[in-house]
């Protein structure tokens, strides 16, 4: 497994090109080789390819609007193309317990998911602990992965534990695999210990 970084927690530093250039640099001077790019200010496909070229990093995970994803999902694969980029992310829905909400999601992103598997891209969901709430008996996690179509999804976990103990991690696993794969970029949430933050998130 490579463990790489992942821009959020740094997007302070990337409010625009001449900081996002810099912290690149700078994420690569210590030893990545490889960042997930979200959070960041707007750039240039091919600015973003030559910048990572220049400091021996591959992108391997995004986050993309949702209204580029939904309204230019061709010109999202071309980007993707230019810097070798595969995977796909969309950081955050307001999923809640309710029937609407989830066909919203379903409705709109399914045609998203299959453009982008079409277009040889992988489209990733960035879960939060609201996945864990359940409609009609199933969490919005489970539903993802049978409404889905395989290879239709991927889970870029992040709430492993700290949210609702190990057997939410288990969840997460069992969706994660049946939805086809699982991108644990951002962080494993342990126990809090010793005063640290109320979820424990450890960044990698």
């Amino acid at each position: 497994m490579e463990i790489g970084a992942q821009m959020f927690t740094v997007r302070e530093f990337c409010r625009d090109l001449d900081g996002l250039s810099e912290t690149l640099k700078k994420i690569a001077d210590i030893g990545y080789r490889c960042v997930q790019v979200s959070g960041t200010c707007a750039y240039d496909a091919e600015w973003l390819r030559t910048q990572l070229q220049k400091n021996g990093l591959r992108c391997v995970l995004t986050h993309i609007p949702a209204d580029d994803l939904q309204n230019d999902t061709d010109r999202v694969i071309r980007n993707h193309d230019l810097f070798g980029c595969d995977y796909v992310g969309l950081g955050f829905y307001p999923f809640d317990d309710s029937v609407e909400r989830y066909d919203a999601f379903s409705e709109t992103y399914k045609p998203v998911a299959e453009a982008l598997r079409q277009g040889g891209k992988y489209f990733m969901y960035h879960n939060h602990d609201q996945e864990f709430r359940k409609i009609a008996g199933k969490t919005v996690l489970q539903k993802l992965a049978e409404d889905f179509a395989p290879r239709g999804l991927g889970l870029h976990a992040r709430y492993l534990l700290g949210a609702g103990g190990r057997r939410r991690s288990s969840a997460v696993s069992r969706t994660a695999l049946r939805a086809g794969s699982m991108h644990p970029f951002e962080g494993l949430c342990l126990r809090p210990q010793n005063g640290g933050n109320r979820r424990g998130e450890y960044q990698f």
